[in-house]
């Protein structure tokens, strides 16, 4: 981002004094190496969230870019802190359209797991805890057959038929055989499935909402990841306002940041504005000969 923002400063310079001088004035309390240093340490974590937001609102962004947004905007409280004894207009008024947006991250941190996959069908981006419906399904997934014993030890218990037991087949999915001799217990919710010469074969609303979610519990995963991670996007979509303010900030903070860093590294000084149409330069003689010898020359302006 602040690499496009200077870009567009060479290609379209600033005609106002005011402007100018606000960003000199910035750029000159930048020189500061303490305070130069800790701006673009915590400017590395920023993705450009011009583009993220712009996938954002495309409805595009996948579960790395929400991530990626989030590892941004995570700076922005110890961005507004370390701007926050800026003597500069210009660095107060970025650290005052920087937005912490607390909600917004502790939503995306809880939502989205810390690696998600590119793609939200790929499944997997929903953390754990979220979600307990999610919770629930994913668990009847990975567990099934410890599923099916512990439902064939309570349909047991609470029958008394002893030799009760879930079965599967192509046909009729999931189902209870129970032998013709214990028929007379079998409890009034029971539903007959097949009659066999040595058995009957039964369900119960409860094994038919249990067979639904087994059956389809991998389609329900991807469908629910992607409805909670549509709402979470949704959400975020939501401080468009915001997160666009934020950007503009730490693009301008990067841009001022890395023109500081290049006066530093070159001695430049910062120059004098006046409104009239003359421009001097003033050089002492020992570097004006060393650049002379090197062939090259840089006028000492910011």
């Amino acid at each position: 981002m602040g690499s496009r923002l200077l870009r567009q400063w060479l290609l379209r310079p600033s005609l106002k004094r005011s402007e100018i001088q606000t960003r000199l004035s910035a750029v000159t309390e930048l020189t500061d190496s303490i305070l130069r240093d800790k701006v673009r340490f915590l400017l590395r974590d920023v993705s450009d969230l011009e583009r993220l937001i712009g996938r954002l609102n495309l409805g595009t962004a996948g579960p790395r870019d929400l991530v990626a947004l989030n590892r941004s905007i995570m700076q922005a409280p110890r961005v507004i802190e370390t701007l926050s004894d800026a003597s500069s207009l210009l660095l107060q008024v970025l650290a005052e359209n920087i937005f912490e947006l607390p909600l917004i991250r502790d939503l995306i941190a809880g939502a989205i797991t810390d690696e998600p996959p590119v793609n939200v069908a790929d499944g997997g981006c929903i953390r754990p805890g979220f979600n307990a419906e999610l919770d629930e399904i994913r668990g009847i997934s990975a567990s099934a057959k410890q599923t099916i014993a512990a439902f064939e030890d309570q349909e047991r218990s609470r029958t008394g038929i002893g030799n009760l037991k879930i079965r599967f087949n192509n046909v009729f999915g999931y189902y209870i055989e129970i032998s013709k001799a214990q028929v007379g217990r079998v409890p009034d919710d029971y539903e007959r499935r097949q009659t066999l010469a040595n058995a009957e074969r039964y369900t119960t609303p409860q094994l038919k909402d249990w067979e639904q979610k087994v059956l389809g519990a991998d389609e329900r995963i991807t469908q629910l990841e992607t409805e909670i991670f549509a709402k979470v996007r949704a959400a975020v979509c939501e401080e468009t306002r915001k997160l666009q303010s934020t950007a503009r900030a730490l693009a301008t903070l990067d841009a001022l940041a890395a023109l500081a860093e290049t006066a530093t590294r070159r001695n430049y000084v910062c120059p004098a504005l006046h409104d009239g149409d003359e421009i001097a330069i003033k050089m002492d003689g020992t570097r004006w000969l060393r650049r002379l010898s090197a062939r090259r020359l840089y006028p000492t302006i910011c």
